[in-house]
């Protein structure tokens, strides 16, 4: 594992404190859970962001809908969970 400093604020370190020991966890899994939980928040919002421009563009939008149609019918295969 590598090492880093972190200078965090009073009021920051104080929530790691608390949120430390209310999970039970060490400070630095603590941190490493907030990292994953914010590069995935990250993620879902730039998909989120990408879904409505592609939603406020009339053609690009018809073309998606065309295009997840077209793939709908492979539900109806028979193949169930493959």
């Amino acid at each position: 594992m590598s090492r880093a400093t972190v200078h965090l604020s009073e009021d920051a370190n104080q929530d790691l404190n608390e949120l430390s020991e209310e999970l039970n966890l060490s400070k630095t899994k603590v941190v490493a859970r907030a990292l994953k939980e914010l590069r995935r928040k990250a993620l879902i919002d730039a998909i989120c962001e990408d879904f409505q421009r592609l939603r406020s563009d009339p053609v690009a939008s018809k073309e998606y809908d065309e295009e997840f149609k077209a793939w709908d019918v492979t539900l109806s295969d028979g193949l169930e969970g493959h």
